[in-house]
């Protein structure tokens, strides 16, 4: 079924109609094969590079602990999106066993070398800025990929420290729901870094927390999100960025140095582009803006240098200085006659064409 209807699960209207349509005297698994697929594990799945035992426990647990499934089913219908959709449809390397409905679990919980349990490899310490933990470190031989819990005993854990993994040798970090910040710096500097799950419970991301993590492509903002500072993106290795229309903070710098970036949409809710925040972009072709966006930082595109073209919405009343400066030669401003935009063209000596 995944094989034959991969492009349905892109749509979870048409993939849930499709899993009932298919299956419809076994309620119950379809009840589980859903459950998985709305905690995200085909997208997961599409973007991790191998799936181990760490990747996989995380939905196990959220199934138990989210959706009182039990142990045994929870492991069961995550091996099959494991196995049946990660290894044989995708062909991703997978060390994750298929097992029959019902029988003892194939997913472990991680351990170390001497025998301490998977949460017991983190450092921690009292959070700043909520009721809970911040994780500071992690004391694993096995720090490739790590799954990030959101509890140690019984408290909760609700923050990566500041510059807690910075400069670390980190490849993929999946962080739990319940987690809520992500420090400054947290992973800044993470070249191995190219893949980071986020849980909905995000709310904040800090000044340079994934700054220089070169060979991180993409991200998925989550719905909850708020804030993002200042350089929080800047380096990555980013295509494009999606912030979720719950930001109503973002900082200077964002996604500055981005260098394979080449297409960004700004959100309705963001009015204002901050300083620098495309700055060096060089690959970046297209900016689309929304007709309520009012004001665009200084330097906010300077070095865009494959950025030809662009339409001002009638309300921008502020555009910094060499907010455009250093784009492709044939660069063109489209905007309105006698709009602010045309008064910043003809300022700043910019190719201008009035609509």
């Amino acid at each position: 079924m995944l094989r034959q209807h991969q492009a349905s699960l892109d749509n979870k209207k048409i993939f849930t109609a499709l899993v009932k349509d298919l299956f419809p005297t076994q309620a119950k698994n379809v009840n589980l094969l859903l459950m998985a697929y709305n905690l995200g594990i085909a997208q997961d799945i599409q973007n991790t590079s191998r799936i181990n035992h760490a990747f996989a426990f995380r939905y196990v647990k959220q199934l138990m602990d989210d959706f009182g499934v039990s142990r045994a089913n929870a492991d069961w219908i995550v091996s099959v999106w494991c196995v049946c959709y990660g290894n044989k449809v995708l062909g991703k390397i997978c060390e994750i066993t298929l097992q029959k409905q019902g029988n003892g679990p194939t997913i472990q919980r991680e351990q170390s070398s001497s025998s301490k349990s998977y949460g017991d490899l983190f450092t921690y310490e009292k959070s700043r800025r909520g009721k809970g933990l911040a994780v500071t470190g992690f004391r694993g031989d096995k720090n490739q990929t790590i799954i990030f819990q959101n509890r140690s005993g019984n408290t909760p854990v609700v923050e990566i420290a500041d510059n807690s993994f910075s400069n670390s040798s980190i490849e993929e970090a999946i962080l739990t729901e319940g987690i809520t910040y992500i420090g400054r710096n947290a992973f800044s500097g993470c070249k191995k870094l190219h893949q980071v799950l986020l849980p909905p419970s995000i709310e904040e991301i800090e000044d340079s927390a994934f700054e220089n993590c070169s060979r991180l492509k993409s991200i998925s903002l989550p719905m909850a999100l708020k804030m993002i500072g200042d350089g929080a993106f800047k380096g990555t290795g980013l295509r494009t960025i999606e912030i979720p229309k719950s930001v109503f903070w973002l900082g200077d710098g964002l996604a500055k140095d981005c260098q394979s970036m080449d297409h960004v949409t700004i959100p309705e809710n963001i009015g204002r582009i901050p300083d620098h925040m495309f700055e060096g972009c060089t690959n970046l072709k297209k900016v689309e803006f929304h007709e309520n966006m009012v004001s665009i930082g200084e330097r906010a595109f300077f070095g865009c240098s494959s950025l030809d073209f662009v339409i001002i919405p009638d309300r921008v009343k502020s555009i910094g200085q060499d907010a455009f400066s250093n784009t492709d030669k044939q660069f063109i401003m489209q905007c309105s006659f006698e709009s602010y935009a045309e008064e910043y063209a003809r300022k700043h000596k910019l190719k201008y064409q009035l609509v």
